[in-house]
């Protein structure tokens, strides 16, 4: 059975050859020789992915002995070929019909259609321009394959311009999802179920023609026939490794998810991870949706925290919500700069920062060597405690690195500036909280709302001030990081005591 792997432009010729003749009754064609092209399936982050062949150690594109298509070669009869045994391992192949239909009733067609994988099921009929295949059926299981699409999972199709012109040009029917994953735990198998009921697997009629790509259309779910997940089954189980991330890709049919989708993870020790993102997701066709790198051993997966493109050129991606908040209109958390939890109240100001309910103050703050004292670490001047010249935050010391994992952290100063002069702020009301639309240069937004902050005990500026911490250090007064403000009049950068509880907005930095 053909395998794919991740290549980046390359297209294959495959010549298809039959000794059979085409009659009203006996479903013969002698003498045909058929060239083929293979649509290349693209991920979002530009790859290329071969979907019917596989790459032999010098990285040539090549067949497999076994590869079989369905082809209606100017007839509705629906033969079967396969890659003969001398054209294992080529990049040309020659197909050879398995075994003779026998007598049977067939119609002619002016073209010639091919479809893979051979579907014994699949029925031909023409529709003015245009042929619809029917009684085909999207699996709702499929099986693992290292950095790629499984066997069979992911059909084409393809239509020549005349019944004589043997130039077969295969399309992708599909897209999928690609998921990207890192831990210690051996993946058994993965499910993947639209939020809001979304048929994608099933009984199935794909309608092509020369001129325009192939649609799918699923029968609609019943009582009797409800929604499945589609389960990619990873046979003994695929070991993850904690650095590098494991590839798994699940082929889908072109569909929006307007509710999301839940990813259910089942490893070989029974435990279930779920991963979810509530945002609308389209799948399209020939095209992977690539998601982030997922560890699945941390507490907080990346899927249930969204992000959003706003068209920047760094290519950053905004969190849709501040850290610790559920929703885009809930203030969260409030972080003093270089601490990983917050914390808040007090009975006594003066509390010695070992009781982190002393509030946001010297005292409680983790690099400060007492209150008031000098800093311990983050520091570019003797004025100010020990000199590291660390300037940014450490990724251990970053609370959205920390608490969200990965690729999150807090923006840059220079991050926020392109945030600044290459989007619009608008200052609004939403759900009736004030706070700023932030609208991109391709036109999505996030919400950050007017939080205030946390100084000492006291929580202010609620509704009037927004406050959101960078990841950058106050070189010339250490005491201080580097900030954002805004209000219903300005926005503009500032800089605030690291022992302040402010906002944070994470940022992620896609692989």
């Amino acid at each position: 059975m053909m395998k794919k792997v991740l290549v980046s432009g390359l297209m294959v010729a495959v010549a298809v050859c039959s000794c059979q003749k085409v009659e009203k009754s006996d479903a013969t064609s002698e003498g045909k020789v058929f060239t083929a092209t293979i649509e290349k399936l693209t991920d979002d982050g530009g790859a290329g992915i071969e979907t019917k062949t596989f790459l032999d150690v010098f990285g040539t594109v090549i067949w497999e002995q076994g590869d079989r298509v369905s082809l209606f070669a100017g007839s509705t009869i629906n033969e079967q070929y396969r890659v003969s045994d001398m054209s294992e391992g080529q990049q040309a192949a020659i197909l050879e019909r398995m075994e003779s239909p026998g007598f049977v009733a067939g119609g002619e067609l002016p073209v010639n259609v091919a479809f893979y994988p051979y579907s014994s099921t699949a029925a031909i009929a023409r529709r003015g321009d245009s042929y619809v295949l029917s009684d085909i059926i999207l699996p709702a299981t499929q099986s693992y394959a290292y950095a790629n699409i499984g066997d069979e999972a992911f059909p084409m199709a393809a239509v020549s311009r005349s019944v004589s012109d043997m130039n077969l040009m295969f399309k992708n029917v599909l897209g999928g999802l690609k998921l990207q994953l890192t831990g210690t735990a051996t993946i058994l198998s993965i499910s993947i179920e639209g939020n809001n009921g979304e048929k994608l697997c099933g009984e199935a009629t794909i309608t092509v023609s020369n001129t325009a790509a192939p649609a799918i259309t699923l029968a609609d779910a019943t009582p009797t026939v409800p929604t499945s997940p589609v389960t990619l089954g990873c046979g003994y189980g695929v070991q993850l490794e904690e650095e590098l991330a494991t590839v798994f890709i699940i082929a889908l049919p072109p569909v929006k998810m307007t509710k999301g989708f839940t990813v259910t993870i089942t490893d070989t020790q029974g435990r279930r991870t779920e991963l979810k993102t509530t945002r609308s997701q389209t799948i399209t066709r020939s095209n992977l949706l690539k998601m982030p790198v997922v560890n699945i051993d941390e507490p907080h997966p990346y899927l249930s925290h969204e992000y959003v493109n706003l068209g920047l050129p760094s290519g950053l991606k905004w969190a849709t919500c501040n850290l610790g908040a559920n929703a885009p209109e809930e203030s969260g958390d409030y972080f003093a700069w270089g601490e990983t939890e917050p914390y808040y109240s007090s009975l006594d100001p003066l509390t010695w920062k070992s009781d982190k309910t002393a509030g946001y103050n010297w005292a409680s703050y983790q690099w400060c060597n007492g209150t008031g004292g000098t800093m311990t670490k983050y520091c570019t001047s003797s004025s100010y405690g020990n000199i590291d010249n660390n300037a940014i935050l450490d990724p251990e010391d970053d609370a959205a690195s920390v608490n969200w994992g990965g690729n999150w952290r807090i923006p840059t100063e220079e991050e926020w500036t392109e945030l600044r002069t290459e989007c619009t702020w608008e200052w609004t009301t939403r759900d009736g909280v004030n706070g700023r639309l932030v609208t991109g240069p391709n036109g999505n937004s996030i919400f950050l709302p007017a939080a205030g902050g946390r100084t000492v005990t006291q929580l202010v500026y609620v509704g009037i001030d927004g406050r959101y911490w960078s990841s950058s250090l106050s070189t010339g007064y250490p005491y201080n990081a580097r900030t954002v403000h805004f209000n219903s009049d300005d926005f503009y950068s500032y800089s605030s005591y690291r022992c302040y509880g402010l906002s944070v907005r994470p940022v992620f930095l896609q692989q």
